[in-house]
């Protein structure tokens, strides 16, 4: 069972809600785990941004929870920076749900046959070093090395795989290879790249893309506007105008608009109709992971078909249609073709005419069937393979490592944390999820999860805010203010306040258990068992609840029982969970994610408002707060 846990919230075209209702129906076991990418379905693409179950309202009918203004404050560098800040001390002060620690990727990089970029370099922060790097020049062959090809490995037989992204079934690993992004991404400097897509802009009521001269398919013809598009098109109708950027584009997600709202209009470009002036960040955190696969030749019958369809039902079988199809010999546009695939490996081999086949110096690449992490453990140790993306390997296998094999930590802006159920007593009483917050050690937590790789960090603000890996939380997002914020003990039990709070909440301390109304004060956590990184810090958090006085044990369910039953259906008290959206950067997806995502309306149960201090008094005057209008303006231009 592998434990990297990429299903985040914006990992896939399929809707959160559906991806655990499959899980549910089919008792998969794995499905939500994964080493940088096995997930019951993509994990590699972004889609709705954590937005699953919002109806992206404005907060309602301008009442005290509502923003004031959208003029910038004084003394703020804009309105955005300021709500941020707001929404990460309500979350801050109210604790919806408990932040405990952040992701770092381990990321393998053998350096015997490979020059690569030092661990700690920023090149590595451009998230997926394994088919980034060769593409920009940053992971060649060494002169006189004995390698012939960069070897990798799969997570599904590479004769069952396939590459129709809409499909969602296993999406073969060497798409990596044969299919370009349209933008990359450095989540250390937050700054965007042209790649397929070479220039855009973001007007108020228009998004204009331009694609890369020189891009062409594994056939010789030219990447088009057509192209992306398609791609576009069919992303929004699989996601039935719910996710990726369906909510700024159509009009209450009315899918007839998709054919005049996404238009190709030129040889090389694209113009898409906006329903709303969009902050450009947002909408890049939207598209920029996007890996161009709609070539016409290949999906321009779907795209048609769709476009013409004249009722629900002939949208319907035209997108079933599009969801069957299986791509088993795709044809790409990435620095790499597919070649063929058996039992054991997919192998690739490089365009010729890709713009950038001049900085690879190597003719093939190979993705060897490793459906195990201690097979790649293994793989890695012996030399089988040349590195990894991203994989989880406790110390006692990292120390068998030769010493050629390096291993970099990449951000995943995400982590483990609790999440409550805010139906169920006593964690509906915020003093409660308080004294939690105080009891437990994160930084021990996040250290035992971690098994000696460092690959785990403690937050040090529970705010909803990611980027404690490198200083972006103080640094930035809460440059001037962070002195505010409660840390609630990130490093160290605080006990004695702790046990005010529940004091507070009507409990008192008898024979060494918290009880209230002569009923010890109980409070198990659910997860799941396959996450062995999870289970390890959910048993440090036990340990110390039971130091302290409160009933509590972990409750770990095979992935099945527990993405597809208790945890959908909010049979818990404090359940782990992702706190973040899932390789973001931007608070604005984090903030959705814990307020209006599917899962903290259906599954959390989060109110709808908050009674919490007030962080800027320009900003509101009121305690009582609804983030959801400050989160919808965080998705617009900002001042």
């Amino acid at each position: 069972m592998s434990d990297n846990h990429d299903h985040g919230s914006n990992g896939t075209p399929m809707s959160r809600r559906r991806m655990m209702q499959l899980l549910g129906a089919t008792g998969a076991a794995t499905g939500l785990a994964g080493c940088g990418g096995q997930s019951a379905v993509e994990t590699d693409t972004q889609g709705d941004g954590g937005s699953d179950g919002s109806d992206g309202s404005d907060g309602g009918d301008g009442g005290s929870g509502t923003p004031e203004s959208t003029a910038t404050p004084e003394g703020f560098e804009s309105t955005s920076m300021a709500s941020i800040q707001e929404l990460a001390y309500v979350t801050n002060q109210t604790l919806p749900v408990l932040p405990v620690m952040e992701k770092l990727a381990q990321s393998f990089q053998a350096t015997d046959d490979w020059s690569v970029p030092s661990a700690d370099s920023e090149k590595m922060q451009v998230y997926w070093p394994t088919s980034w790097l060769p593409r920009t020049g940053d992971w060649t062959l060494k002169e006189g090395a004995d390698d012939e090809r960069l070897t990798l490995a799969q997570w599904a037989v590479p004769a069952d795989s396939q590459y129709n992204v809409w499909n969602g079934t296993n999406d073969g690993e060497a798409r990596r290879m044969i299919f370009d992004r349209f933008m990359r991404y450095n989540v250390a400097t937050r700054e965007y790249h042209p790649y397929v897509i070479s220039d855009w802009e973001v007007g108020e009521s228009t998004l204009t893309l331009s694609v890369r001269e020189g891009q062409t398919w594994h056939d010789g013809e030219p990447v088009t506007g057509t192209d992306v598009a398609n791609h576009i098109k069919l992303d929004l109708y699989n996601s039935a105008g719910g996710g990726g950027i369906g909510p700024y584009v159509l009009p209450e997600g009315d899918m007839n608009a998709v054919p005049d709202r996404v238009q190709a209009t030129g040889e090389k470009t694209v113009e898409v109709t906006l329903e709303q002036a969009v902050n450009e960040d947002i909408l890049l955190s939207l598209l920029a992971p996007t890996r161009l696969r709609a070539y016409d030749e290949v999906y321009g019958e779907y795209v048609t078909a769709l476009d013409e369809a004249e009722s629900d039902e002939e949208r319907s079988s035209a997108l079933g249609e599009l969801t069957e199809f299986t791509d088993a010999e795709p044809i790409g546009n990435g620095p790499f073709q597919w070649e063929d695939a058996d039992s054991q490996r997919t192998l690739v081999s490089k365009y010729e005419d890709h713009p950038d086949a001049d900085n690879i110096n190597f003719q093939e690449a190979e993705y060897l069937y490793k459906p195990q992490n201690s097979g790649r453990w293994s793989s890695l140790i012996n030399g089988e393979t040349d590195g990894s993306a991203t994989l989880f390997m406790p110390q006692n296998q990292t120390r068998r490592l030769p010493d050629h094999m390096q291993t970099a930590l990449v951000s995943r802006h995400w982590g483990m944390g609790i999440v409550f159920n805010h139906d169920r007593e006593p964690v509906d009483d915020v003093r409660v999820r308080k004294a939690i917050a105080n009891v437990v050690d994160r930084e021990a937590a996040a250290g035992n999860s971690a098994a000696g790789t460092g690959s785990k960090v403690a937050v040090t603000y529970p705010s909803g805010l990611t980027g404690e890996f490198n200083g972006q939380i103080e640094g930035h997002w809460l440059d001037g203010v962070a002195d505010e914020f409660d840390t609630y003990g990130r490093a160290e039990q605080r006990t004695e306040r702790a046990a005010e709070l529940l004091r507070d909440a009507g409990y008192e301390k008898q024979n060494g258990t918290w009880q209230k109304d002569g009923e010890p004060l109980e409070l198990p956590i659910k997860g799941p068992a396959g996450f062995s990184d999870w289970v390890s810090g959910v048993q440090t958090i036990v340990s110390h609840l039971q130091d302290f006085g409160i009933e509590s044990e972990p409750i770990m369910q095979d992935s099945a029982t527990y993405w597809g039953g208790d945890y959908v259906e909010g049979d818990f008290k404090l359940a782990l969970q992702g706190w973040a959206s899932y390789d973001h950067t931007h608070p604005y997806f984090h903030f959705d994610w814990i307020y209006r995502s599917g899962d903290a309306t259906d599954y959390w149960n989060v109110p709808t408002e908050y009674e919490a201090p007030i962080l800027h008094e320009e900003l509101r005057d009121s305690e009582t707060i609804a983030p959801d209008g400050y989160i919808s303006d965080l998705a617009t231009p900002q001042e």
